[in-house]
């Protein structure tokens, strides 16, 4: 990434001695609690919370850290239901054979430290699902990640319902390293340093190349990603979504607040992804940037469509093609049927509904309003192929222009 080339330069219910925390995740969970959803708009759909499931009639029941981690080790126990308390220990717990972890009661099984799923062999599958994790300690995650995936035991992972609080002291959430077959669904994620949930293995090749896939990835809350000093990261994470693989059922219902670069970004093989439903507010005291959706190489033949992007310098962005003629990083984009709002804004530096820098190809931008931004509602500084612009609306500060060629 290169964002200087845009010139930016208690006691409880239950009991528990670790009540207070468990109080808050309850209220976390309820649909009134502190992340709940703001009513939808026609245009947006709201994020969906974490949901009650059925536990395996037959599993392990565990209730403490050492028989949680005994359980783990163990090739017979693919069922793991962890009983309400608290679980900790001094280094991340290891699941190493695709076992398939429940909290018995959501929301009340609470993680002090991550948890690695993978290994070089095995069956895969692995499944948490109505945990919380609340870590603090950096020492008792791996790779700076709450949970951190790697290998092929950790193909197809379901994480299913969860809370990952980093009390601003971890840098990655849910850190999916291995994304093949990656099911995220009804999570919540507050208080990083680096991204809430990152799922890419870094390894760029070439379009249709094989690669991991991701099979999901929808109702995502994400409130808070920043240094201690916003923006300090200059570009390298700070982020609240970064998808690097392709999707096969796509990105749904995502619901960003308070980070400080990039709501959502995607990057290395991004393709063939439709991003749907997003709300996405980059205001507020963690405002570095404020990009919306930043494309980073290599983004191809993705739509994102159904959305509401407010607080933003730049609503979308796509990283320029460093001077290599055919290497920028955004190609055939559709951004289509929403709203980008500079209003909140605070920076002031000039802002932009949709900046294409220099060598994106052929980009669709259709049936977006565009209001409050300063400079332009679209600007498409020597791009390549034919870009296509349709049916938007433009509601801008007096002296911007709808569409410009120039250079924000």
């Amino acid at each position: 990434m290169n964002l200087m080339r845009a010139t930016w330069k208690t006691r409880n219910r239950l009991g528990l001695a670790a009540g207070a925390t468990v109080f808050l995740v309850v209220g976390l969970l309820s649909p009134a609690g502190v992340l709940a959803a703001k009513p939808p708009t026609a245009a947006v759909a709201p994020t969906k919370p974490p949901s009650p499931y059925s536990v395996p009639k037959r599993a392990t029941v565990v209730h403490t850290a050492s028989g949680l981690a005994h359980a783990l080790e163990s090739s017979r126990s693919r069922d793991i239901v962890l009983a309400d308390g608290v679980y900790d220990q001094s280094e991340p717990f290891t699941n190493r054979h695709g076992s398939r972890i429940y909290a018995q009661h959501l929301g009340r099984a609470i993680l002090k430290a991550g948890l690695v799923v993978g290994g070089p062999t095995g069956p895969g599958g692995a499944r948490i699902q109505g945990v919380v994790f609340d870590i603090s300690d950096p020492s008792k995650v791996s790779m700076d990640g709450i949970i951190y995936t790697w290998g092929a035991s950790s193909d197809n992972l379901q994480v299913l319902d969860c809370v990952f609080l980093g009390n601003k002291q971890i840098d990655v959430g849910l850190y999916a390293y291995n994304a093949q077959g990656l099911d995220a669904e009804r999570l919540i994620f507050m208080g990083f340093t680096g991204v809430a949930l990152r799922a890419s293995n870094n390894d760029g090749v070439n379009y249709h190349a094989d690669t991991a896939i991701i099979n999901t990835i929808s109702d995502i809350r994400i409130n808070g990603v920043s240094r201690p000093t916003p923006g300090a990261s200059n570009g390298t994470s700070e982020a609240g979504l970064w998808v690097g693989q392709p999707v096969k059922n796509g990105v749904h219902r995502v619901r960003i607040r308070n980070v400080s670069i990039s709501g959502i970004e995607t990057v290395n093989n991004s393709w063939d992804t439709t991003f749907s439903d997003l709300d996405i507010d980059m205001s507020g005291p963690n405002a570095s940037s404020a990009v919306g959706v930043y494309m980073e190489h290599m983004s191809l033949h993705n739509t994102f469509t159904n959305f509401k992007i407010s607080g933003t310098r730049l609503g979308f962005n796509t990283e320029w093609n460093h001077g290599v003629p055919g290497g920028a990083a955004s190609h055939f984009s559709v951004i289509k049927n929403g709203t980008i709002d500079a209003a909140g804004w605070a920076g002031g530096d000039e802002t932009v509904g949709v900046n294409l820098d220099e060598g994106t190809e052929s980009t669709t931008v259709a049936g977006v309003t565009f209001r409050h931004q300063t400079y332009a509602g679209i600007a498409a500084y020597k791009n390549e192929g034919a870009n296509h612009f349709d049916g938007n609306k433009f509601s801008l500060a007096k002296g911007a222009t709808p569409i410009s060629t120039g250079h924000v």
